[in-house]
């Protein structure tokens, strides 16, 4: 019985590290994101000549995701912007709620600015 109790103990202990240390991780797909100064959603938004064409990189939470991850809206506390990732032929997994930092070049798309996203990094 104290075998047992020895091994459960050891797995319980190995189970709750390997917990730890995986929810700490960044998750990144694309490109990697260089460490750029982050721009506020609402200047892309207010002022999109001085954007288009150009990349930045901005942070927020992912409010809607497509269901196969190819695009996301990308909420900061200044605003909310759309994110293409299917130009640049990668995909995310479903993380609607989570904090990510995306780097992008800024696009005019049917008279919508959207973000030509290059790389995603997940927290």
């Amino acid at each position: 019985m104290k075998i047992i109790n020895s091994v459960l103990l050891c797995i319980t202990i190995f189970l709750l590290i390997t917990a730890v240390i995986g929810c700490g991780q960044v998750q990144q797909y694309g490109q990697t994101i260089s460490k750029n100064k982050i721009t506020e959603i609402s200047k892309i938004l207010t002022k999109p000549g001085s954007y288009e064409g150009k990349t930045v990189t901005i942070e927020g939470k992912i409010i809607t995701e497509c269901p196969t991850g190819c695009w996301f809206d990308l909420k900061d506390e200044s605003g909310v912007i759309y994110v293409d990732l299917k130009p640049s032929g990668f995909a995310i997994p479903q993380k609607t709620g989570h904090k990510v930092t995306v780097q992008g070049e800024v696009e005019k798309k049917n008279e919508k600015i959207v973000i030509i996203g290059k790389g995603v990094e997940i927290r």
